[in-house]
């Protein structure tokens, strides 16, 4: 695959939350607010003169930092790793640490491989997509532990018709996902107090951190339409008892996975499912712990019975 440059124009922060700066050489360094960008413009914002006293500014910041801000349609795993493999350049020589002191005023290319989706976890959903065999196409999902966007990066690619994206966080969706008409960002929410939905889905994707998947069963049923598919991705370290967590969190006995996925097919078919298979995660979680993605379909005639 052919390698694709990405540069942004420069921008600087000052010490202002509300004030900014243009860092090209050339146009003299007033104060600037924010101010909306027009629909084609690559950026959220951009830059408007405006008179008033000249601030200071933090002339150098972290590498990964500035990517962050410069490229936000990325995750922060997916720069991190550019850095480390050697992709990032700043003033055409490469840089390969994140923590590196970087001039705001420095031309910053990250020369790499654009990657699928925003992040590695929608991976994860295509694999299970693929394998189990789940219908996404001209479907309305919910996809519950947002964070980057990577599952409902997957959903959209796989042809969903419109997501709820619901995440406890903030701030952490990717542009691309966020700025989505088909996307509806729901954050500040625990799944497990939410009371609702504007419409009922069809399909509803987990992926939960610090939560059983069974505490917020009775939620997830709230949400679905009689008829309905569910695809959650089981963390044992969160599921496990605290005993069978080892060193660093990682779940390491096969015996302690089975067990923990045997507990939530039970647990989650008592709200009416039925369990329509199971697979490995391709790729392990960020501690390296093994994960797998589990499917199940509902239906009326089940939940008649």
């Amino acid at each position: 695959m052919a390698q694709q440059i990405l540069k942004l124009p420069i921008f600087s922060r000052c010490s202002s939350s509300s004030s900014f700066f243009l860092s090209q050489s050339n146009i003299p360094k007033f104060p600037v607010t924010w101010m909306k960008a027009h629909t084609h413009s690559p950026f959220r914002s951009f830059a408007v003169l405006k008179s008033g006293a000249i601030q200071p500014k933090k002339k150098k910041r972290r590498l990964d930092e500035i990517c962050l801000e410069r490229f936000q349609q990325y995750s922060r795993t997916f720069i991190q790793s550019w850095i480390l493999q050697g992709k990032v350049f700043v003033d055409g020589k490469v840089v390969n640490k994140a923590g590196t002191p970087v001039s705001d005023k420095a031309i910053v290319e990250i020369k790499a491989e654009v990657p699928k989706y925003v992040c590695r976890a929608g991976y994860k959903l295509e694999a299970a997509i693929e394998q189990l065999g789940v219908a996404v196409a001209g479907k309305v999902a919910l996809d519950s532990g947002l964070s980057t966007g990577g599952f409902t990066d997957c959903l959209l690619q796989y042809g969903a018709s419109f997501v709820y994206g619901v995440d406890v966080g903030y701030g952490q969706v990717a542009d691309k996902i966020r700025r989505d008409e088909r996307v509806s960002v729901i954050e500040r929410t625990n799944l497990r107090y939410l009371s609702g939905l504007p419409q009922k889905v069809d399909l509803v994707t987990l992926d939960l951190s610090f939560i059983s998947i069974l505490l917020v069963m009775p939620a997830v049923v709230n949400v679905m339409k009689e008829e309905a598919t569910l695809v959650t991705l089981v963390k044992p370290q969160f599921e496990a008892r605290r005993s069978q967590v080892g060193g660093g969190g990682i779940v390491r006995d096969p015996l302690v996975h089975q067990e923990v996925l045997d507990r939530i097919i039970k647990g989650v078919e008592n709200f009416g499912f039925h369990s329509k298979g199971w697979i490995e995660s391709p790729l392990k979680g960020a501690e390296g712990n093994t994960e797998f993605l589990v499917c199940f379909t509902r239906t009326a005639e089940k939940n008649a019975d």
